[in-house]
C-alpha cells in the first residue's frame, strides 16, 4: 500500500458502486410507497397537498411483495450486486498482482481487464450468486440443522474459490465459472495439500485489535468517571474512526496477500515483500 496508494482507491470505488445499485432499486420502490400513502388534506409549504393518483398496479405490487415474487426481485438485486463487485474486483486483484510483479498501478487498466473479461465476470457472478443463495434458502428452512450445513457449505465454498478472481484473470482460454472453481481448488491441494482445514490470511490482526481495545476502554471508563462522560463520547468516537480505519486497510492487505499467495502457488514465487514461511502460513495444516 505504502508503495502503490492507488490500492486504496479500489475497496472505496467498490463500495460506491455496491450501494449505487441498490439505491437505484430502493429509491423508486421508496418514492412510490411513499407517495401511495399520501392522504389528501396533508399539509405542505403552500397550504394542503392535492391526491396522489396511482397507477393501479403500484398499490397491486406492494400488496405482491411476498413469497415468491419478493424472493425474485430480492435475487435480481443481490445479483446484480454481485455483478458490480465482481466486476470491481477483478479490476482490484489484477492491479494488486500488476503491483506484485513490480509494475505501477492503474486504476484505467484494471478497468480495463475487467471489461475485457465481462463474459468470465457474468458466468462466475451467476455461479457464486446462486450458491449463495441456495445457502441462504437452507439455513432459513432448516432451522439449526440447516444452520450446521448451511456454515459447512459456506466455508468449503469459501475455501474452494478462493483463487477464483485471480484464475478468471490470469486463464483466459475459459469463461466456464466451474472450470474456474476447479482450477482454484486444485491450485490448492497442489500447493498446499489435502490436509489444509481453512484459510487463516490476516485473521491474528482481529486478535491484535482486540488486545488494545481492552485497555483503551478501559482508560475510557475510568476518564469519564473521574473527568467527565465527555472523555468517554470522544475516545468512543476515536475507537470507531480507528476501527472503521483499521479494517479498510486490513481489507486491502489482505487481498495483497491472497494474490500473493496465488503468485506463489502457481508460479513457484515468493513475491516481495513477503517471504515463504509467510506462505506456508496461510493455511492451518490439520497435524497427522
Amino acid at each position: 500500500m505504502r508503495d502503490h496508494p492507488k490500492l486504496l482507491v479500489f475497496p472505496f470505488l467498490i463500495d460506491v458502486f455496491t450501494i449505487g445499485v441498490l439505491l437505484f432499486f430502493l429509491v423508486p420502490v421508496v418514492v412510490a410507497f411513499a407517495a401511495s400513502k399520501l392522504a389528501p388534506g396533508w399539509l405542505g409549504p403552500d397550504g394542503p397537498l392535492p391526491q396522489v393518483h396511482l397507477p393501479a398496479w403500484i398499490p397491486a405490487a406492494f400488496h405482491s411483495l411476498s413469497g415468491p415474487i419478493a424472493f425474485l426481485g430480492f435475487a435480481a438485486v443481490y445479483l446484480l450486486s454481485m455483478l458490480v463487485a465482481t466486476f470491481c474486483n477483478v479490476a482490484f486483484y489484477n492491479e494488486i498482482l500488476e503491483g506484485l510483479n513490480g509494475q505501477p498501478v492503474s486504476i484505467r487498466r484494471g478497468i480495463r481487464v475487467a471489461a475485457g473479461r465481462f463474459q468470465a465476470i457474468l458466468f462466475w457472478s451467476l455461479l457464486a450468486g446462486l450458491v449463495g443463495l441456495c445457502i441462504q434458502r437452507v439455513e432459513q428452512r432448516f432451522s439449526l440443522i440447516g444452520r450446521l450445513i448451511a456454515g459447512v457449505l459456506g466455508v468449503a465454498w469459501s475455501v474452494a474459490s478462493i483463487f477464483a478472481i485471480p484464475l478468471l484473470i490470469r486463464d483466459r482460454s475459459t469463461a466456464n465459472p466451474v472450470a474456474i472453481l476447479k482450477g482454484s481448488a486444485r491450485t490448492i491441494r497442489a500447493t498446499w495439500g489435502e490436509a489444509l482445514v481453512g484459510y487463516v490470511g490476516l485473521k491474528g490482526m482481529d486478535a491484535f485489535l482486540l488486545l488494545v481495545s481492552i485497555p483503551y476502554w478501559i482508560a475510557a471508563g475510568v476518564s469519564a468517571f473521574f473527568i467527565s462522560a465527555w472523555v468517554l463520547a470522544a475516545m468512543g468516537l476515536v475507537w470507531v474512526l480507528a476501527v472503521l480505519v483499521y479494517g479498510y486497510l486490513v481489507g486491502i492487505a489482505s487481498k495483497a496477500y491472497l494474490c500473493a499467495l496465488f503468485i506463489y502457488a502457481t508460479e513457484g514465487v515468493v513475491a516481495t515483500p513477503y517471504d515463504a514461511s509467510m506462505m506456508d502460513m496461510a493455511w492451518k495444516l490439520k497435524q497427522t
